[in-house]
């Protein structure tokens, strides 16, 4: 892949996330690309982004933020927080131990892409909406590569969460219904106040989307 292909590969990416994670069809405006250049000009990992927006969406969710993100200079300052931390981490010569860490980094990675092609595989005919999240999230999954072995584990927990939720608002809309109402019954049979309630319910969905289609846990083995 040359780099202009590279640089559109990035943009693209980023622009599936920002609309997977929102919900909706979305298209980001010229300020937004213009950031984008930006940190594709000074080497931004895409890990680094997909880490400080996925970030972003999921404390908003936490403190139980309605208004959603429209703009993706809004993550700007988590994604720059997370460049610093992935470059610091980068700073130094690898080991030889680290050297063979990286190797088992892309061996995890390879084992992942394909329990994921295999999910879009089954999903293909039946849910085609849900294949494509699949996909997007295969696309992402190589960006693990990029990063240094301690953060690993990290990210594959921030792109989980995107692809869980992207799988989610792809359902068909029956199906979706079904779900919230399994998820609504869990979670009235929880004891405590409605934070726990909802966590309780967010993670019977999580459990419940994984079943459904078939989707690994993104996690180093």
């Amino acid at each position: 892949m040359g780099k202009d292909e590279q640089e559109l590969e990035y943009y693209r990416a980023v622009e599936d996330l920002f609309a997977e994670l929102r919900g909706v069809p979305h298209t980001l405006s010229p300020k937004d690309f213009q950031l984008l250049r930006t940190w594709w000009r000074d080497g931004v990992a895409l890990a680094a982004v997909v880490s400080g927006v996925t970030e972003v969406f999921a404390r908003r969710r936490e403190r139980g933020e309605a208004d959603p993100v429209v703009s993706l200079g809004y993550c700007r300052h988590a994604v720059k927080r997370q460049a610093a931390h992935v470059a610091e981490m980068r700073v130094g010569t690898a080991t030889d131990q680290e050297a063979g860490a990286d190797e088992q980094v892309r061996a995890e990675v390879t084992r992942l892409d394909e329990l994921l092609a295999r999910a879009e595989s089954m999903q293909r005919s039946e849910r085609p909406a849900v294949a494509k999240v699949i996909a997007l999230a295969r696309r992402q999954l190589t960006a693990a590569i990029e990063l240094p072995v301690s953060e690993v584990d990290a990210y594959l927990f921030a792109l989980e969460t995107t692809l869980l939720e992207g799988c989610y608002h792809a359902l068909a809309h029956d199906e979706m219904i079904e779900l919230d109402r399994g998820c609504r019954k869990v979670a009235e049979s929880a004891a405590g106040d409605d934070a726990a309630a909802e966590r309780v319910s967010r993670t019977h969905r999580d459990r419940e989307i994984r079943r459904r289609l078939g989707l690994p846990r993104l996690e180093l083995a």
